[in-house]
């Protein structure tokens, strides 16, 4: 707290009206950098033709820009897991970005028929926050690719969202 301070040209109790502890902080750091990827992030997801390719580009990109981000280095890294955990379950905060982002796709999907009718969308952003994160804290630490992840994400993901193909005839 006190770097940001010193950063910000101002004392730590003004850094402490607006953020209680450290957590806050980062957490409040994270949203901000997310938030501002947001339109960039709706423009990649809208130029794939159909919501498999969306869902599976979308995630994948989402990866990636979290692993070139240096604050989710931060928190994926082993001695970290603790605030990751705290960001993604008890502040809320990734499903509420990861919602942010997503739900409005997913929504348009679902109203095209193009997703399950029965799909509870807040649930789905909520698992695909959770794949994030985890792919994320697997590839910075060394382990798995992300083409791996991508053929997971077809291969798992997306025949449990997309509905049933009728059979022909």
């Amino acid at each position: 707290m006190e770097d940001v301070a010193r950063a910000a040209d101002m004392s730590r109790a003004t850094v402490y009206r607006y953020f209680s502890d450290r957590e806050s902080l980062i957490i409040e750091s994270v949203a901000r950098r997310a938030r501002k990827n947001m339109t960039p992030a709706r423009a990649f997801i809208a130029k794939w033709p159909t919501i498999e390719e969306r869902l599976v580009e979308g995630i994948c990109q989402n990866v990636e820009s979290g692993l070139r981000d240096p604050m989710v280095h931060l928190l994926v890294s082993p001695s970290e897991m603790t605030l990751a955990n705290s960001l993604l379950t008890t502040s809320g905060k990734a499903v509420e970005l990861t919602s942010e982002l997503w739900e409005p796709i997913l929504r348009e999907a679902q109203e095209a028929g193009d997703l399950r009718a029965d799909l509870d969308l807040t649930l789905l952003c909520e698992w695909i926050s959770e794949l994030e994160i985890m792919c994320i804290s697997q590839l910075n630490g060394g382990t798995g690719s992300l083409e791996r992840f991508r053929e997971e994400i077809r291969t798992f993901l997306v025949p449990s969202v997309v509905p049933a193909a009728l059979p022909a005839g």
